[in-house]
């Protein structure tokens, strides 16, 4: 009776008379290969059952190189049929050669993973010979992160012409980081791939970038280099719909875009130095992105954004056959349909209204635009614009007439109270028919005078058709 009644204090374990299958599904949430296995401590009903796992993670975190080929040679286990991997090689300064690494994605390879994560420390570099991919047929995701890794797809081409040779036919993921690989020749291996992202920061030598692909529906570009040489880019996607793309340049960039679906963008292409321009400015930035619209109490439907950041040059700076290549510059950026533009200056003391109006006469600008943003970007210290500096030439640009027949709103922040800027809203307001709003701001530390109260008030009253708004409180010097 004692012992009976012993026995019978014990909390019972539900958990371990519950069938085998409902065991490993236990298991499998746990997440890893090593805490599965750790379960074998808990009873002899637990003990060795991680080895009948039907799916496997196995995370291979901060190991030495060698440690990691032996941890996959000892991976394989009957009844596995899903592999996880996921591996991060330790922090160790030092070379691989290219022959060990391919033995690596070998042995990872073997194990037909549908989902691989390898990482390699930066300090820590292959060799620069050519690596083979090996096929990973299962995979669905795929992520590599190294640096200045270069490697090559094993094809056979009659096999690849005959559409029998797949080697990435499960792929719908992937990221690239620091891998040097002939996209061109890659992504075709992937016909359902839906999401890439590139990195391809460090490789000097990758300046061409070619996708093309009839299944990808998002893509990032990331180039954090500043190309030295002629660089092109040419995406070529029926479905795709979400575009994120960074560059720096430091010479001519060729932009191929065909994506007749795409929705989201985020571009951004920033120069070294200014070698597009018009006049004494030049260009340093063009961006591209979708601005999702927002109402008081609904979703309003998102437009896209143009962006150029512009400025003075050096006077020794000339730039050739200025008007149509500082237009073709900016247009080849135009991913998209468009109908906003931001425009950032950095006027250091400059009148910018001949230049603006040159811009905006431009034909996908004025024949696309509906909502106008001018940011005036000001030193702190005042410059001066020297006498007869070429920024008002022509002087007759406070006469010129275009046509701005979409153009509905209109803001432009940093106004500093000059009568340039006064000339320039007169033409703006004169030049566009359907104008419904239109907001100035003051520049920082600038505080308004009765004269400039004025002509602002008097070029308002000339148009009461359209709301105007004038923010005449500097944000510097604004109190609560």
């Amino acid at each position: 009776m004692g012992r009976s009644g012993k026995r019978s204090e014990r909390p019972a374990d539900l958990i371990s008379v519950l069938p085998e299958d409902l065991l490993l599904q236990i298991l499998e949430h746990l997440g890893s290969a090593r805490a599965a296995a750790g379960t074998s401590l808990l009873s002899r009903r637990w003990r060795g059952l991680w080895t009948r796992l039907p799916s496997l993670t196995l995370s291979l975190h901060d190991l030495p190189f060698g440690s990691i080929q032996t941890a996959l040679h000892r991976a394989a286990r009957p009844g596995v049929y899903i592999y996880h991997l996921n591996i991060r090689v330790a922090g160790q300064a030092g070379m691989i050669g290219s022959g060990s690494f391919s033995s690596l994605l070998l042995n990872a390879a073997s194990l037909s993973p549908v989902e691989l994560r390898l990482a390699l420390p930066r300090n820590l570099q292959v060799s620069c010979m050519d690596v083979t991919l090996p096929s990973f047929h299962r995979a669905t995701s795929m992520d590599l992160r190294a640096r200045a890794l270069h490697l090559t797809v094993f094809a056979k081409p009659h096999a690849v012409s005959n559409g029998c040779y797949v080697p990435f036919r499960s792929l719908e993921r992937l990221s690239l980081s620091g891998c040097h690989i002939d996209l061109a020749t890659f992504i075709p291996f992937c016909p359902r791939l839906r999401v890439l992202q590139v990195n391809t920061t460090g490789l000097i030598d990758m300046g061409n970038i070619a996708i093309h692909s009839a299944s990808l529906e998002e893509l990032v570009v990331e180039h954090g280099n500043r190309w030295t040489r002629r660089a092109h880019v040419s995406v070529d996607s029926p479905v795709l719909k979400q575009l994120t793309a960074s560059f720096h340049a430091c010479g001519n960039i060729g932009v191929s875009i065909l994506a007749p679906m795409l929705d989201k963008v985020w571009w951004r292409c920033s120069y070294a130095k200014p070698i597009y321009g018009l006049g004494l400015w030049g260009l340093s930035e063009v961006g591209f992105n979708t601005d999702a619209g927002r109402g008081a109490c609904v979703q309003l439907p998102s437009v896209h954004v143009l962006s150029l950041h512009i400025s003075p040059v050096q006077d020794s700076v000339s730039f050739p056959n200025a008007d149509l290549s500082f237009a073709a510059e900016i247009d080849k950026h135009m991913v998209t349909n468009f109908s906003g533009l931001d425009l950032h200056l950095s006027t250091k003391g400059h009148m910018f209204g001949t230049f603006v109006l040159h811009l905006l006469g431009m034909h996908r600008i004025h024949t696309a635009l509906r909502n106008l943003k001018i940011v005036l970007l000001r030193s702190e210290v005042k410059d001066a614009c020297p006498v007869n500096c070429l920024c008002d030439e022509p002087k007759n640009w406070r006469t010129e007439t275009i046509t701005l027949a979409d153009l509905e709103n209109m803001e432009i922040e940093g106004i500093g109270g000059e009568d340039h800027e006064f000339d320039f809203l007169k033409v703006i307001f004169g030049c566009a028919p359907v104008l419904k709003r239109v907001t100035v701001k003051l520049s920082d530390g600038v505080t308004p005078s009765v004269d400039w109260c004025t002509k602002v008030n008097n070029i308002f009253m000339a148009y009461p058709s359209v709301e105007c708004n004038a923010d005449l409180v500097s944000r510097a010097k604004a109190v609560r």
